[in-house]
């Protein structure tokens, strides 16, 4: 096993725009760099595609010490008192606009939190976000390319070295 883990933060592995994108990604990238992956879920769900790394419950990122990327609020605000090397929240859905995202004081303390890098997947989405939290999108990446994420991961790793 190598040193460096990777840990993906999904609410579920079902037929999902944001769960294909990031388990096929995954899959495409298993044994082409020194990373071993592990997707991690909040509810149980017959997955879109078959992972080829392991899963397991979000349960276990307390126990997890390598890198985490969440995708949601709620997994982002899981993540947060993780003993995780990096932090990262890959956000998907502007999730303020939609009926059940109306609590700021609940979905800003994802947003604004400090040890948290954040990604959006569109120019429009970084805009929006950073409207909306007075924070600026660290970085801008489509459709959860996992190459371009751990191009990231590793500036960030070289620059702390």
């Amino acid at each position: 096993m190598h040193d460096n883990k990777i840990g993906i933060i999904l609410g579920d592995l079902s037929s999902s725009q944001l769960a294909y994108y990031a388990i096929k990604n995954v899959n495409d990238y298993v044994g082409s760099d020194n990373y071993d992956f592990v997707v991690f879920f909040e509810n149980a769900a017959t997955s879109i595609l078959q992972p080829e790394v392991s899963i397991m419950s979000v349960n276990e990122i307390f126990g997890f010490d390598g890198i985490l990327i969440s995708t949601s609020v709620s997994t982002t605000l899981s993540m947060i008192n993780t003993f995780a090397k990096s932090k990262y929240f890959y956000i998907w859905d502007l999730e303020w606009i939609r009926r059940h995202g109306k609590d700021f004081h609940y979905l800003i303390q994802a947003y604004n939190n400090k040890d948290v890098k954040l990604i959006a997947r569109s120019e429009e989405h970084a805009l929006a976000i950073e409207n909306y939290c007075n924070r600026k999108v660290e970085h801008i990446i489509n459709n959860f390319d996992l190459k371009k994420i751990v191009r990231i991961i590793d500036e960030q790793i070289c620059t702390e070295a």
